[in-house]
């Protein structure tokens, strides 16, 4: 397929606007119901470790399966697997709807039905984004996941509190709405072509499994900017995952409305809306590592009040700042590296981008829970800042990604 020249004709592209349709409705279907487990959690067991391992659980299976799964996506049609990927939350979601709202859903029934569709989300929600750069040009690749971090900023926005909404009103209706929003991604995903599968499943055919799977770390472990961005990101995420987990835990131990709880985790999202505005606009012209080491600093300058205040209103005060910055981060250092690994490679290439950080992060909520009966809300914040802190010397350290250009310069830069 022809790379598209102009980001406006993203819009004009009809197969564009089915993956977008599609990897939306995913997004929402995600982003609704996410809050409402926790709180569904500690509805069912009355513990807020059990409501803490129940989101380390899913997400423990969900990125257990995602390292695999770049793999399979890489040597099968995305477009059949981001199909399978919807109905599987249509139905497994949908499950658990039905099954609260008849009063048969037990503690152990939610943990399998929410492991096994975290599962197999972890395992084939990478489709759509591997995807992407069939229809997207290089040069214009930047622009394009801008977009989408402003798109999963709003989703996510919205998406807590209205979860906390529908919560209050029916602990069923998020899950519900959420099977509701898979189904129409899978209807989506019919607009969708199979890209190009066919030269990826005449290279796959000569290689195992295998082969192909340790050819995506491999790719990614030769080149020390992967490997630093990598690990740097990893303590990142691990440190703001942490505060996000203790702060909402924090406030449903206090059994603070379930709406309020949303309001304030969609101030986050709503510093992410500001961000990806400004990654839009500095896309193609600013310099990638010098933009993505004042990013990585000034997110550590917002977290500083946190650790030294206990005041609620500062607190999410600059967790809504620690937003603005991470759009950038993702449309310009992430894109970087996704731009630059080959097309036929990138269901692998995103494993090994996200996999680790993730894995890392999946244990945020059962760690935030622990601590947060430990030693109390202030000390568990100043745990979880001080993995992030590390994360960004480490970038700020780092000589090969601060010479990292601006996207004009990708093609003829090197990895």
């Amino acid at each position: 397929m022809a790379e598209s020249t102009r980001s406006e004709s993203f819009w004009k592209n009809p197969e564009y606007l089915s993956w977008f349709t599609a990897d939306t409705a995913s997004a929402v279907g995600l982003s609704i119901k996410t809050l409402s487990l926790s709180l569904l959690g500690y509805s069912v067991s009355g513990s807020l470790v059990s409501a803490g391992w129940l989101g380390t659980l899913s997400l423990v299976a969900q990125q257990g399966l995602s390292i695999f799964g770049g793999t399979y996506i890489d040597r099968h049609d995305r477009k059949r697997l981001i199909a399978f990927n919807a109905l599987a939350g249509f139905v497994l979601w949908g499950t658990i709807a039905i099954l609260g709202l008849v009063n048969h859903l037990s503690f152990t029934v939610l943990i399998v039905l929410s492991v096994t569709a975290s599962a197999i989300n972890g395992f084939l929600g990478g489709a759509t984004d591997a995807m992407l750069r069939s229809i997207i040009g290089v040069r214009n690749y930047p622009k394009a996941r801008s977009i989408n971090e402003g798109r999963d900023s709003t989703v996510n926005m919205t998406g807590s509190p209205l979860s906390g909404f529908l919560y209050s009103l029916h602990p069923m209706l998020p899950f519900f709405t959420a099977s509701f929003m898979y189904a129409i991604a899978g209807i989506a995903a019919f607009g969708l072509k199979t890209g190009n599968q066919q030269i990826e499943k005449t290279q796959s055919d000569r290689k195992s499994y295998g082969q192909d799977f340790l050819s995506g770390w491999k790719w990614s472990l030769k080149r020390k900017t992967v490997v630093l961005s990598v690990s740097a990101a990893s303590l990142a995420s691990f440190g703001i995952n942490g505060i996000q987990y203790a702060i909402q835990l924090d406030l449903t131990g206090k059994r603070v409305n379930s709406t309020y709880i949303g309001l304030v985790g969609a101030g986050i999202c709503l510093g992410m809306i500001a961000g990806s505005l400004i990654a839009n606009k500095i896309s193609n012209t600013a310099p990638v590592g010098k933009s993505v080491g004042l990013a990585f600093a000034c997110i550590s300058l917002f977290m500083i009040p946190m650790v030294v205040s206990g005041n609620q209103l500062v607190i999410i005060i600059c967790n809504s700042l620690i937003g603005v910055p991470f759009p950038i981060i993702n449309s310009l250092l992430v894109g970087f590296i996704f731009a630059k690994a080959p097309n036929r490679m990138q269901g692998r290439i995103g494993v090994t981008l996200t996999a680790p950080s993730q894995m890392a992060s999946a244990f945020c909520s059962a760690i935030a829970g622990t601590l947060l009966t430990a030693i109390g809300f202030r000390a568990t914040v100043m745990v979880f800042s001080s993995t992030f802190f590390l994360g960004t010397l480490m970038i700020l350290a780092s000589r090969s990604i601060r010479q990292i250009p601006s996207s004009p310069q990708w093609e003829e830069a090197v990895l």
